[in-house]
């Protein structure tokens, strides 16, 4: 009878510290689903991923980057940048709204930051830059809106504008929405506007862009390059799942390159090998514009003004847009008060 109660006794042992084991299984597998649905609804890696990083939530802390300007940032409330004269300047950290928004930013300066840019016949310039960053270079902003900006520039050498950046190299611009009016005054070889970038390469994705662009030549004896793009003026960006409304003046009395998304596609420097990709991008609105030249070229198009490279990747793009060619050239184009 002993043997018989030892052995019922082993069993039970046995069999309740299987249930042991399975209920821990149960409550560990029970665990990590809670954190796979935490981390895919909610994003939880992202959130743990901006604990790190440095919080912005004044006009005052957003100037404080330029002292590490490769440094990752978040902003931790909207900032109203009214009365501030923003000075730009290069930039290759991280910025993350995390859903907020840089509000009435107004830009009247070209950073210091020189860097080469190329026409359509690969002439090089030393170009300036203007925008919240003269210059991105491996850098990103994300999450992140821009509402109420005004950018205007008037200069005397080659320039590119727009309102994240000037210039953009091996950035990454994504889920931004950007509203505002670039306004550029030049003369000089090669300058544009963009209603995002101003010249540049890398991946702008799912960036919705309401934008003004007014891009006047200010000298009518020679004939420079001028480009205008709702997103990017000239380069090459990937551009993917954007959205523009944009409403254009461009008075050229040199050659013009408008376009919807990018006014300009051309790969640089010579010998540059690039898979070129524009997709699933909508575009809005209108751009009204001159070009006083007689060896007239007038470059454009609802999507790409000039595209000089091939794109490997070009589906799904739409448009509701209009070409409204002006043939008076005395009077330059602003929109209506």
């Amino acid at each position: 009878m002993e043997d018989l109660h030892d052995m019922k006794t082993g069993k039970r042992g046995q069999t309740s510290g299987r249930t042991v084991i399975l209920l821990a299984v149960l409550g560990a597998a029970a665990l990590g689903a809670m954190l796979f649905i935490g981390f895919a609804r909610f994003d939880l890696a992202h959130k743990f991923e901006l604990i790190s990083y440095t919080k912005i939530s004044s006009a005052e802390d957003l100037a404080s980057m330029r002292d590490d300007p490769n440094g990752n940032y978040v902003l931790t409330s909207d900032i109203d940048m009214s009365g501030v004269e923003w000075e730009p300047f290069a930039f290759s950290g991280i910025l993350d709204g995390d859903g907020h928004s840089i509000n009435n930013l107004k830009i009247t300066a070209e950073g210091s930051s020189k860097r080469d840019t190329y026409d359509g016949n690969m002439k090089v310039y030393e170009t300036s830059f203007s925008g919240l960053f003269d210059v991105m270079e491996n850098a990103e902003v994300r999450n992140l809106s821009f509402r109420g900006a005004d950018v205007e520039i008037n200069s005397d050498s080659p320039v590119f504008v727009g309102i994240i950046a000037g210039y953009m190299s091996d950035s990454i611009i994504v889920n931004c929405t950007v509203e505002g009016t670039v306004y550029l005054r030049a003369h000089d070889r090669m300058f544009g506007v963009g209603g995002v970038i101003g010249y540049g390469c890398g991946v702008i994705q799912n960036v919705d862009a309401d934008v003004t662009l007014i891009c006047v030549d200010t000298d009518s004896e020679t004939k420079d390059e001028q480009f205008m793009g709702g997103i990017c003026a000239a380069g090459y960006p990937d551009l993917t799942s954007c959205t523009v409304d944009i409403d254009g003046y461009g008075s050229e009395h040199g050659y013009a390159h408008n376009g919807g998304i990018i006014g300009m596609f051309r790969f640089y420097p010579e010998g540059t090998d690039h898979d070129g990709k524009i997709t699933d991008n909508t575009v809005y609105g209108m751009i009204t514009f001159f070009e006083d030249n007689d060896d007239r070229r007038a470059y454009c198009d609802p999507i790409v003004g000039e595209c000089m490279e091939e794109l490997t990747y070009w589906y799904g793009n739409s448009q509701a847009f209009t070409v409204n060619e002006v043939f008076e050239y005395d009077v330059e184009l602003l929109p209506e008060d």
